[in-house]
């Protein structure tokens, strides 16, 4: 008999006999059970709340609606430019965006505070819906910010809060992908 068909009998007796353990123990009961099988109940478990992302949703009305977009204009310098959009939950109150700021930060480096406007720099960002430039964002309504910034390298973790003049801060906390593309998904 050769070496190989000596290991293929090997390993199909072996699996005859794995087999026949394992439907035997499924199968037999204990003597003294007398043929019923213990059951054992499970532990009680305590519904907890699902906690809530601290870092896309404030406590005040205004909402990240959607996702956090990096653009590079060049991928070997990083991300230089950073959009998303935010929303208004139903039955609220209109919400002037002429006083709100984006404070902008990467770790190791000094808070970037931008004021709104209409033109691209890299201390102002901008309002949009549908194009167009908007100062108001409505209930169930959703507006476009964007900004530029000096590029971030990929890797680094950002952090932008939006401070709308009447409503709660929207923190959002994101990592720049270790290999950026010109339309990086944060």
């Amino acid at each position: 008999m050769s070496g190989s068909t000596l290991s293929i009998k090997t390993v199909c007796v072996s699996l005859v006999l794995v087999s026949c353990v394992v439907i035997m123990g499924c199968t037999m009961t204990p003597r003294e059970s007398e043929g019923i099988i213990p059951v054992t109940s499970l532990p009680s478990t305590t519904a907890s709340p699902v906690p809530t992302l601290q870092s896309d949703q404030s406590s005040g009305n205004i909402q990240l609606a959607g996702n956090v977009y990096g653009l590079s204009s060049d991928p070997s310098r990083g991300i230089d430019t950073f959009t998303f959009s935010i929303g208004l939950p139903a039955n609220v109150p209109a919400l002037n965006l002429t006083g709100m700021e984006i404070v902008f930060s990467t770790p190791g480096s000094a808070p970037v505070t931008l004021t709104r406007g209409t033109r691209e720099s890299t201390s102002i960002f901008t309002t949009t819906s549908g194009g167009n430039t908007v100062t108001e964002i409505h209930s169930d309504d959703e507006v476009d910010i964007s900004f530029r910034i000096e590029p971030v390298s990929g890797g680094t973790s950002v952090n932008i809060e939006v401070r709308p003049h009447d409503s709660a801060v929207l923190t959002i906390s994101r990592t720049v992908p270790a290999i950026i593309s010109s339309m990086n998904v944060l």
